[in-house]
């Protein structure tokens, strides 16, 4: 009897506090301005405020179509102007496919913690924290082909004048916000690394999104040269131009020299050593062609030597001298063919050499140019290369002795 009357206390007692509970329906337009047509409106509002005042009030809203539009928590709810209205704790918005488009935190009313922004199809695009409403720390937006804005911001503004782009792969770059344009940084010379391959060795950096690796050599070739191999590798977002003969800068020095004994080296392009080279192989054409010339001038003569009795009655030797068309022909016919075959020999040389030495390329984002560069030879005991991309320099440092170089 007694639980009975229990269940029936308690029973009235929650009667009494549901009805102490309210709920109001509320439409707004897309300004969320609050509009007494449902037929107007573009979402409709569900605000609970429980007898309890202690509880946490919550509410949800939905589209047109019936679909859950938003749902969380609030403070307070401005039935004519939703943007006065504050909410609390977490808050979750969706599309109409039911995916989530943004989970949002609150703290007295205003926005606190961390702020997530997703596509339509689930897809993480955005990342901030806020804190007492002002955004601070870092912004991440997630755009297409893994590559990440970073934005750093403090009380709302952003720290910086410039935003950064990475990718999947590691890259980083630097961007204004002004012009969205790259802004490229020379690397520290701690930033620069060795790497070896079939023995060899070469230094490189990776800095602005931009591999370049450089080897060098002491080599005789129609001259002595400091001989560099480069590789430039572009993965920046932007077209790299570059120019060997104006974009790399080269000098020597000895270990315990002034420093007024340090001398600039040339560096030569492309067609400036090819036109030495001309130089070189067209007196040894001439050579070859005087060589060839006096070789074929006695071709066809043949001499004989005949030894008889003379009138006396003593030996004497008679000689007979002879000259034979046909042989002089052959013999001018493959002296010909050795001289052509040298001038070939000189046209294929020329053409390895200019495909291999590096000159202007426009560099696309993606791809890689490599090649050779020669830079005049001079004493010394270290030799400084120094190459500029878009304003950037990449700064390589070798010691050297007459045959040899090593990096440092």
């Amino acid at each position: 009897m007694k639980s009975t009357l229990l269940l029936l206390l308690l029973s009235l007692a929650g009667s009494f506090v549901c009805a102490q509970e309210r709920i109001d329906s509320l439409y707004y337009d897309r300004n969320g301005i609050a509009t007494g047509n449902r037929l107007f409106a573009d979402y409709l509002r569900i605000a609970r405020y429980p007898a309890d005042t202690l509880a946490r009030r919550e509410f949800r809203d939905f589209y047109p179509t019936g679909e859950l539009r938003r749902e969380g928590y609030f403070r307070t709810i401005d039935s004519l102007d939703d943007a006065r209205s504050r909410f609390d704790g977490e808050n979750t918005t969706y599309y109409r496919n039911g995916h989530v488009h943004e989970r949002l935190h609150y703290a007295n009313g205003l926005l606190d913690g961390e702020y997530l922004l997703y596509d339509e199809e689930g897809g993480l695009r955005e990342e901030r924290f806020y804190v007492a409403g002002a955004e601070t720390g870092l912004r991440r937006t997630h755009l297409d082909d893994g590559i990440c804005r970073i934005e750093e911001y403090n009380a709302g503004q952003p720290l910086h004048d410039y935003y950064l782009l990475a990718d999947s792969q590691g890259n980083t770059l630097k961007f204004s916000r002004a012009d969205n344009s790259q802004i490229m940084e020379s690397p520290q010379i701690t930033e620069r690394a060795v790497s070896y391959h079939d023995g060899r060795p070469w230094q490189f950096y990776f800095k602005n999104g931009i591999t370049v690796a450089l080897s060098n050599s002491v080599v005789r070739d129609y001259g002595k040269w400091h001989r560099i191999e480069l590789s430039i590798t572009n993965n920046s977002l932007t077209p790299i131009d570059f120019i060997p003969e104006r974009d790399i800068t080269s000098f020597s020095m000895d270990d315990n020299a002034a420093p007024d004994s340090i001398r600039t080296l040339k560096v030569w392009s492309c067609d400036e050593y090819l036109k030495k080279v001309n130089r070189h192989q067209t007196w040894a054409a001439v050579l070859v062609g005087l060589s060839e010339g006096l070789a074929t001038a006695g071709a066809g003569y043949s001499t004989s030597y005949t030894t008889g009795y003379s009138s006396d009655g003593g030996f004497s030797t008679y000689t007979t001298r002879s000259y034979s068309p046909a042989a002089a022909s052959m013999a001018s016919m493959a002296s010909a063919e050795r001289v052509a075959n040298f001038g070939l020999a000189m046209e294929q040389e020329q053409n390895v050499k200019r495909m291999g030495y590096l000159k202007r390329n426009t560099i696309q984002p993606g791809e890689t140019v490599t090649g050779f560069v020669h830079v005049a030879w001079e004493r010394g005991t270290r030799v400084y290369f120094i190459i500029r991309i878009e304003g950037a320099q990449y700064i390589y440092e070798w010691s050297f002795d007459r045959k040899s170089t090593f990096p440092r």
